[in-house]
């Protein structure tokens, strides 16, 4: 049965979000990458009170830099040092902005602590220090796989679909904590393979 006190919560947290993740069209990433956590909370456990706010305020980093920033640190062909310190500049700003929304909400301080510090390593970190941190991270990434995620980043990068899921497939099974994110992240690239076959169907 749902909290409602909880539920209000979120509706609150996504709303306070919005004007961050608006910068870089980050609302259905925060939301589709929400749904992936609960399922993921469903089936591998965690707190909840720390996974939920932290994969919806993860990204709200990125409004504190510029577009040709954000152009040169995002994306799957992203690289090199200048890429490596503009990403972690999103994820130092990304704590502090969900540190401030989270203490304006009243929120247990105990609990922003360990948000802002899964917050702050969220793409740089390698390993995790909690379940809740791995959760959020598999989160995060199973975005890219998303029905909704891929077709939006193919078109939002500027990548042929196909080359996206080819660099999808080669390295999605290095990046998941959770065997549950490892099966979405299967499951979802055999589906937007059949689409890539079905659009390239219809364009013939």
């Amino acid at each position: 049965m749902k909290d409602p006190e909880w539920s209000e919560f979120i509706r609150r947290l996504f709303q306070e979000a919005e004007p961050y993740l608006a910068v870089r069209g980050d609302m259905a990433h925060a939301q589709v990458s929400h749904d992936y956590a609960l399922t993921l909370i469903r089936k591998e456990g965690g707190n909840a009170r720390i996974v939920e706010p932290a994969i919806i305020l993860h990204d709200v980093g990125w409004s504190r830099l510029d577009p040709r920033e954000i152009s040169i640190a995002f994306g799957v062909l992203a690289e090199g040092e200048e890429a490596d310190r503009l990403n972690h500049i999103h994820e130092l700003e990304g704590a502090s902005i969900a540190g401030q929304v989270l203490k304006s909400l009243d929120y247990d301080p105990l609990l922003i602590e360990k948000i802002v510090s899964i917050i702050r390593t969220h793409d740089s970190g390698v390993d995790i220090r909690s379940r809740e941190e791995g959760l959020v991270k598999d989160a995060d990434k199973l975005w890219r796989s998303s029905k909704v995620g891929f077709w939006q980043e193919a078109e939002r990068q500027d990548l042929d679909p196909k080359e996206l899921y080819r660099y999808l497939n080669e390295r999605y099974k290095e990046w998941f904590f959770t065997s549950t994110a490892l099966t979405l992240a299967g499951e979802d690239l055999e589906e937007r393979a059949k689409e890539i076959d079905a659009n390239r169907l219809d364009s013939t």
